[in-house]
Order: structure tokens, then sequence, then C-alpha cells
């Protein structure tokens, strides 16, 4: 390796940075960091993101549920929950109950609002909904559609 000479490495530390203009470009990261910070960390567009892919998986579930059992499935959202249910004696009558042999059948999700029009439906044996369904978490909204009981969720 070459020896430098003392000329070059004055040079180098003569055009170095000024303690000054260390000082405030630490100080304008400081300021962006405190700024965008918060935005890349918001948990509120984390948490409804994920309430809304819960409640549209649940959806769906509900829906093939019903198919391969032959048993309608009604879904109720209010609040910041929902629930699905299932007649508890034969598949022809008696009240709904909720499900309990699979964890994705009632859940209540804090810090999200979950609203339907209209608040609770019903999935017949061939997956058709009761009546047509707007579901609305936070300021998403995704739909179901009646003839189909297909869940138009992006």
């Amino acid at each position: 390796m070459p020896a430098m000479n003392k000329n070059c490495i004055d040079l180098w530390f003569s055009e170095g940075f000024t303690l000054v203009e260390l000082v405030v470009v630490i100080l304008l990261l400081g300021v962006l960091a405190a700024v965008a910070t918060p935005k890349f960390f918001n948990l509120d567009d984390y948490r409804t993101r994920a309430a809304y892919d819960e409640v549209a998986g649940a959806l769906r579930y509900a829906q093939k549920l019903a198919v391969a059992s032959g048993c309608e499935v009604q879904v109720i959202l209010s609040g910041n929950s929902y629930t699905l249910q299932q007649h508890s004696t034969d598949c022809a009558s008696g009240t709904f109950s909720t499900i309990t042999n699979h964890p994705v059948t009632s859940n209540t999700i804090s810090g999200v609002s979950i609203s339907s029009t209209p608040g609770s439906f019903i999935f017949d044996a061939m997956g058709r909904s009761s009546s047509a369904v707007t579901v609305n978490i936070g300021s998403s909204s995704f739909n179901l559609i009646a003839e189909t009981g297909y869940v138009d969720a992006q």
C-alpha cells in the first residue's frame, strides 16, 4: 500500500464538516423522524385492515359451512363483533346457537367498528344469502351478493 503524504491527509481533514454543520444535519434528521415516524407506525390502519380480512374470511367460511353441512348458517354483525350460528337441534328448525368447534366463528375486535345492512342474514344450504349485504369496517366496506353468496372483498 503506498504511503500517503502529509498534504493529502491535511487536505482531507480540512475539507470535512464543521461542528455546526453536523449539529444542523442531526437536528433536521430528528425533526424529520418526529414527523414521519407516526405515519409509518399508525396501528389503526393495520387494525382496520386486519379486521376487514378477518370478517371477510369469516363470511366465506360461513357460506362454505352452510354448503358443506346442508344447514343454514346465520351471521350477526354489530358493534365491533361478529358471530356465526347454526340451528342447535336439526337443520330445519330450532333456535340458532353459536358455532363453537371452529376459531373463526365469533370474535370481538377492539378499536374497529363493524356494521352491516342488514345487521344479520342467513346463508342457505346452496350458499346463497337471505339478502344483499353491505359490510362496513372502519372506513372500508365490501358487498355480499345475495344470489350467489359471493363475498366481494378486495
